[in-house]
């Protein structure tokens, strides 16, 4: 690749973890430091305001596509612009509308009126986002999510099916010789084509970025689809994840960084570059089963880069949503420059995270102030 070449990046993932990249990279894309940003995301969910329109109008899985489009508009910082995205995010608490949000009842209009490309791309140019960036669905249709488990004996056993039924309803380490990686995920329809506006997407990057998020709700659906591991897994094209902040109860409880890393690996079909996780911590009460994510003290392939990514807000319920949402949030400032050391070619350190690192780096307050 051509060291003067700007970085074009490609986000993996979808929900809030996307959407905070998302945020963190536009100042940049803005700035004319990067040259594009799109944000591929999985067309699995089927939990909440999604869900219920999936099934009463047949359209996509709207919830992520929305959120990070509204993560991409340059009205974000103008006045009158965050008060039109604020109220694009409402979501109704009571009546006829109970449940849903503005933006997915809006681009729902839009795909009944036309076709799922032509709505985003309408819904894009709405939303003021810029030429360069984009968010793309993996599938232009969607898809029913399933998690199984291979046994010695060759037998695959099905444990779930819908997106939002395994985030949030099945247990994924009830028997404890299960290991980090023995769940699968696939999906009923099995072989489903890849949107090809995502592949010229994916076959224009430099940069391709797993996002944080949950595990099997979010990341894997996206990274799980065979016709993209195809296109990923033969690439050259550098991998960076941004690692989650917490393990999930009942699915990935007792992971360590490494474990993570491992299960990725296993669906992109090929190394990661470069792992950014959080050593920072906030004052909040953790359900049973979650935990901090940590690394070990083994050495890596990949590159680690340590620093506080949380953010010290946490983020509150809405009114109306049925569905469980992470308080717990990365800071989109301190992952944009954190992310200056990876794209844009700033002298950084690979940091291990050795017993008592995230404290003391903690207590140095922000590593880039």
């Amino acid at each position: 690749m051509n060291k003067s070449a700007k970085p074009r990046i490609v986000v993996l993932g979808g929900g809030n973890g996307t959407s905070v990249l998302l945020k963190s990279l536009l100042p940049k894309l803005e700035a004319g430091q990067i040259e594009s940003l799109h944000a591929l995301v999985h067309m699995a969910d089927d939990g909440g305001s999604t869900g219920r329109l999936r099934d009463q109008y047949g359209v996509a899985a709207m919830g992520d596509l929305t959120k990070c489009l509204v993560a991409l508009s340059s009205f974000q910082g103008d006045i009158r612009g965050d008060e039109f995205l604020r109220a694009l995010d409402y979501r109704f608490s009571s009546g006829d509308f109970e449940g849903h949000t503005l933006r997915n009842t809006f681009l729902t209009s839009l795909e009944k009126t036309s076709d799922l490309d032509t709505a985003i791309a309408t819904m894009a140019r709405i939303l003021q986002i810029p030429k360069a960036s984009g968010v793309v669905p993996t599938t232009l249709t969607p898809v029913t999510q399933q998690v199984s488990i291979n046994f010695n004996d060759g037998q695959e056993r099905l444990l779930g099916q819908g997106q939002h039924s395994i985030s949030h309803q099945v247990n994924l380490q009830a028997d404890p010789r299960w290991e980090p990686g023995d769940i699968k995920v696939g999906f009923a329809e099995h072989e489903v084509a890849l949107n090809p506006r995502a592949q010229l997407v994916l076959e224009a990057a430099t940069h391709y970025l797993v996002a944080p998020g949950h595990t099997y709700g979010t990341i894997l659906p996206t990274l799980a689809l065979p016709s993209l591991q195809q296109v990923v897994g033969s690439s050259t094209v550098p991998l960076t994840v941004v690692m989650t902040l917490l393990t999930t109860a009942q699915q990935t409880a007792g992971w360590s960084g490494e474990d993570f890393v491992r299960v990725y690996e296993s669906y992109l079909r090929r190394p990661v570059a470069v792992v950014l996780a959080n050593s920072g911590r906030v004052d909040v009460e953790l359900v049973a089963g979650q935990g901090w994510v940590e690394f070990g003290t083994s050495d890596h392939a990949y590159t680690l880069l340590l620093a506080n990514l949380v953010s010290s807000t946490l983020k509150p319920a809405q009114a109306g949503d049925v569905v469980p949402r992470a308080i717990v949030v990365h800071d989109s400032v301190l992952v944009g420059q954190l992310l200056d050391k990876v794209l844009l070619g700033k002298p950084a350190e690979s940091q291990r995270n050795t017993p008592g690192s995230a404290k003391s780096q903690l207590s140095k307050g922000n590593p880039f102030g």
